[in-house]
């Protein structure tokens, strides 16, 4: 067991200036955690409200040169990727690599029409279906997002400022306990108080005789 318990305080002491370096790192970071969560929570959204971009601008470039046709839904591919097996209007057999656009409730074997980008035959996507698919998806993302991001972001600025009052209370306790243990102490204090006493038992002899003049 002895070497046991050597082998660990070895470990120990390799590691812990390790783990202070970590710490070191961490710690300012740790202080800016309510704003980095919301960071975070900003950074997500900009990101999904992204992909409703792209889909609109995939689109609108579908729209400006349309072609229609009729696609087999291939095996192997799951959503977000569906893929499917179409031939252009020129004769081509296409497979799509990304896949068709909106592939909600397509399954293996159906035949479905598309809509593709005559100019560039990749961006294919299912007739009538918009980038309005992934709206309701979007929106309820976000909110899962800030019901999350939100009250993360309180609490840790709540706990940082009862932090902050908490020590900012026992850096004053510590100077007033400072402060009132100088006073008994205090050279000058204890030389005014012993000139005080000083004056007033000498000033009574003559405030004594005074009276008897």
């Amino acid at each position: 067991m002895t070497w046991l318990r050597e082998l660990v305080r070895r470990a120990r002491a390799r590691v812990a200036p390790f783990l202070a370096d970590a710490l070191a790192l961490i710690r300012p970071a740790g202080r800016r955690a309510p704003e980095i969560v919301v960071v975070v929570g900003v950074v997500v959204s900009v990101l999904l409200a992204l992909v409703l971009v792209g889909a609109a601008r995939n689109d609108a470039s579908i729209d400006a040169a349309r072609g229609a046709a009729v696609a087999e839904v291939l095996e192997g591919g799951s959503r977000p990727h569906v893929y499917v097996r179409f031939t252009t209007v020129e004769g081509a057999v296409l497979t799509p690599e990304k896949g068709v656009f909106y592939p909600r409730g397509l399954e293996p074997g159906q035949l479905v029409e598309v809509e593709y980008d005559r100019t560039d035959p990749e961006l294919v996507r299912v007739a009538g279906r918009t980038w309005t698919e992934g709206l309701v998806p979007v929106l309820l993302g976000l909110v899962v997002l800030w019901a999350v991001v939100g009250p993360s972001a309180w609490a840790l600025a709540r706990a940082r400022r009862r932090r902050r009052e908490a020590a900012l209370a026992a850096a004053r306790w510590r100077q007033s306990v400072g402060a009132g243990s100088a006073d008994p102490a205090d050279p000058a204090g204890a030389v005014a108080s012993d000139t005080s006493d000083d004056e007033r038992e000498d000033g009574e002899p003559e405030m004594a005789g005074a009276g008897k003049r």
